[in-house]
């Protein structure tokens, strides 16, 4: 069994300075032309590193996510509006006093001026006036995961608006840690269990404080109602099963067929979860032949939906390659799970060419996606079920082999049967059609015999007639042919150079031995030879004189 890996990308931080952004990975081509579509990117070619003003944070965050980039902490922080740029800050700001004319404050400037800790001190005191008791306070969690482990949890609560890159406002929480220590265990041992993590809009009861040494205005936490965030995440995923509901998506991956067996897998989870490995040792054990492609996601968190996203795009763009598409994560509690509650991912799941196997949960949780996609609740029942198919696919081919040798030995016996029967038949039928046959020939024959006769009797005058005719024609000819040879006899014998030499003619040849007829082929000085009758001579020519006519 393959397993294929697509690992994180690169990473993206945030400098000492807190002015850039840091972009870091391996050279690759598309990667370089996304950075330089950043606004103020600048590369450093001695830290090998992009360059990115902070103000520009979003969009790094949007162009990186998609290429499933790991963002630091801080960089976070900086995303949820909790850092400061360096515009804000108190360097920046103009100066709300005038300087002295000479420079620096008169010793008088002090008089009726407060300390700090007087100032803290009144600050508190107004809080403390305004408000008196404990009071509920609605907002989302932030940073609370950086605290986990430590005895006292300092988190955010912050109040976001529909579409902004920013948060409306922020407020520093505190829990202490004997609120903590019974607080949070309640929580998780509830009923559903809730488990309070970045993300999660809670409920909570708060004290106002400002803490005077430090000029720190915070909320300290006594309480949180777990019914108000429960109730905002059931809240959430109605919302998004009734939209999908609305544009007919919400059974449409569901209804999606898959191959018998499916054996091309393709996954999306993280390679470091128990689940994973799980599902990944079930198949193994099984024997089944699969081939699996698995794409690297964030299961929980802020990272999860970017993260999910691009796989899903993934392997949407490679659909033809892949039988199925499995979502593992493998359990959690209600708060855990409410990550995959989201509008984007449920919408690319409804709507992807791949049917989606769903193994996230346990079975008494139910997310978005178990309810638009096919649900086995767990990694291992996913494995299951695509163990299930390869093994009923092996058990209905060994069915059908043994229906169709059945099939086979029973037809072979008709057919044998049969053969027997067409072979008499076709003997007898050779029979009766070889009778027949020779006596057609035996007809054919004599018919033949008497026409051969007639026509070589025909034959035989017509040939009568033309050899007589080839007789005569050939004598004719031949008379003409002597007659005509005479006549070549007489002018050969009157034209032989021999008779025209005795009658007193001279034969003129050239030094090549050409004979030459007439004067305009001999040259002045040009050698000739002279035939005569009884001999030759040899002569030189002086000149040459054509007659004029």
């Amino acid at each position: 069994m393959e397993y294929d890996r697509d690992p994180m990308t690169g990473t993206v931080e945030l400098d000492p300075g807190g002015t850039h952004l840091q972009i870091r990975f391996p050279y690759r081509e598309d990667l370089v032309a996304m950075v330089k579509a950043l606004p103020g990117r600048r590369w450093e070619p001695r830290k090998k590193v992009w360059s990115v003003p902070v103000e520009h944070a979003q969009e790094v965050y949007d162009l990186c996510a998609r290429h499933l980039f790991e963002f630091a902490p801080e960089v976070s922080a900086l995303l949820a509006g909790t850092l400061a740029t360096p515009s804000s800050s108190p360097a920046s700001s103009p100066a709300t006093h005038e300087p002295h004319p000479t420079g620096r404050r008169s010793a008088d400037a002090a008089d009726g001026a407060v300390t700090v800790s007087q100032l803290n001190d009144r600050v508190k005191g107004c809080i403390g006036d305004a408000f008196p008791a404990a009071l509920w306070v609605v907002g989302e969690v932030a940073d609370f995961d950086k605290s986990a482990g430590r005895a006292h949890r300092f988190f955010q609560l912050v109040e976001k608006m529909p579409r902004a890159p920013r948060p409306k406002a922020i407020v520093q929480v505190a829990m202490f840690e004997r609120t903590a220590e019974h607080l949070l265990p309640a929580l998780a041992a509830g009923e559903p269990p809730l488990t309070l993590r970045d993300g999660l809009e809670i409920r909570a009861l708060v004290r106002a404080d400002f803490y005077p040494a430090s000029g720190r205005f915070q909320l300290i936490v006594q309480d949180i109602d777990p019914s108000f965030t429960l109730g905002k995440l059931a809240l959430t995923k109605e919302q998004i099963l009734r939209e999908l509901a609305e544009r007919g998506l919400a059974e449409r991956n569901r209804s999606l067929g898959a191959p018998v067996p499916a054996t091309r897998i393709g996954v999306l989870t993280s390679p470091e979860a128990d689940g994973w490995n799980d599902f990944r040792r079930h198949l193994e054990e099984s024997g089944g032949g699969f081939d699996v492609t698995v794409f690297p996601v964030k299961v929980q968190g802020t990272e999860l939906k970017p993260t999910m996203l691009a796989g899903l795009r993934w392997f949407a763009a490679r659909a033809e390659r892949f039988d199925v598409l499995c979502v593992l994560r493998g359990g959690g509690s209600r708060t855990d799970l409410a990550w995959f509650d989201d509008r984007e991912v449920a919408l690319a799941v409804a709507q992807h060419p791949l049917k989606v196997l769903v193994g996230i949960g346990h079975q008494r949780d139910q997310s978005v996606l178990d309810l638009i996609a096919q649900s086995e609740k767990t990694p291992t029942a996913v494995a299951e079920h695509l163990v299930r198919g390869v093994e009923g696919a092996r058990e209905d081919v060994a069915e059908r082999s043994e229906r169709l040798a059945a099939l086979v030995e029973h037809r072979l016996g008709l057919e044998q049967t049969r053969l027997r029967e067409l072979a008499g038949a076709i003997t007898r039928s050779c029979g009766e059609r070889a009778l027949q046959a020779r006596r057609r020939l035996h007809d054919a024959a004599r018919e033949l015999g008497a026409a051969t006769a007639l026509r070589l009797s025909g034959e035989r005058s017509e040939l009568r007639d033309r050899t007589t005719r080839l007789v005569h024609a050939s004598r004719r000819r031949c008379e003409r042919e002597a007659s005509a040879l005479k006549d070549a006899e007489v002018r050969r014998r009157l034209l032989d150079p021999e008779r025209v030499l005795r009658r007193g003619f001279a034969i003129v040849r050239n030094a090549r031995g050409r004979i030459a007829p007439s004067a305009a082929r001999v040259a002045a000085e040009e050698r000739l030879r002279i035939q005569f009758r009884d001999g030759s001579a040899t002569a030189s020519v002086d000149a040459v004189e054509m007659d004029p006519s």
